[in-house]
């Protein structure tokens, strides 16, 4: 079902847009330093879903903002997975690696500003459908995408940028429960944002 915006909300959406358009450029910019070469940083970092999930909140947002009316569906999907981003992080990856400067506002923008205002924006400017048991699929779409993405490229480059999707380490079992565990993670967290976004819905005067 494609679902109209209100101009608060897409005027919200273009603020969301810019914020993770200058983070993912800061990203670039940042790791040009490392590698020399733009087209290296760009190669290194579209291999993290962090960067590529920033990457399709910043064009959902642009859509929006410039007057597209997207699958509210669709749109939940992609919050959902930014959600994930900011969650995984601050629980599990924050504090292996301490950035300082431009580096640490580039971290945090990715990781923790972009989830936290996408999350916000979800939960009262955007519209609500209510829940099918179909969109559990649509939820699961995009993190089966990446991990198909990324087992393709490491079996050529040999990198792997989680250690949960190390096939070389975990092997096929371990993998699928990697795999598995992640897509349940997915669901639980929709269900959770569902019920947080009805109830939002449900007392709004």
């Amino acid at each position: 079902m494609i679902t109209d915006y209100s101009d608060t909300a897409r005027c919200a959406a273009f603020g969301i847009a810019l914020v993770a358009a200058v983070t993912l450029l800061t990203r670039i910019y940042l790791r040009t330093g490392e590698d020399g070469s733009v087209f290296g940083a760009i190669s290194y970092l579209s291999q993290f879903f962090t960067i590529l999930t920033n990457a399709i909140i910043m064009v959902v947002m642009i859509l929006i903002a410039t007057g597209r009316n997207l699958s509210a569906r669709w749109v939940k999907a992609v919050m959902i997975a930014i959600v994930i981003v900011g969650i995984v992080y601050h629980l599990l990856l924050a504090h292996l690696v301490e950035f300082t400067g431009l580096a640490f506002w580039a971290d945090h923008g990715v990781h923790t500003v972009v989830p936290t205002l996408s999350l916000l924006w979800w939960l009262f400017l955007a519209p609500k459908l209510t829940f099918q048991w179909p969109d559990l699929g649509l939820w699961v779409v995009w993190p089966i995408v990446y991990c198909t993405y990324i087992l393709i490229c490491a079996s050529f480059s040999g990198f792997y940028p989680y250690p949960f999707l190390n096939l070389r380490k975990l092997g096929w079992n371990g993998l699928a429960v990697s795999i598995t565990s992640l897509l349940v993670s997915f669901i639980v967290m929709g269900l959770v944002i569902t019920a947080i976004g009805r109830a939002i819905t449900v007392r709004k005067p």
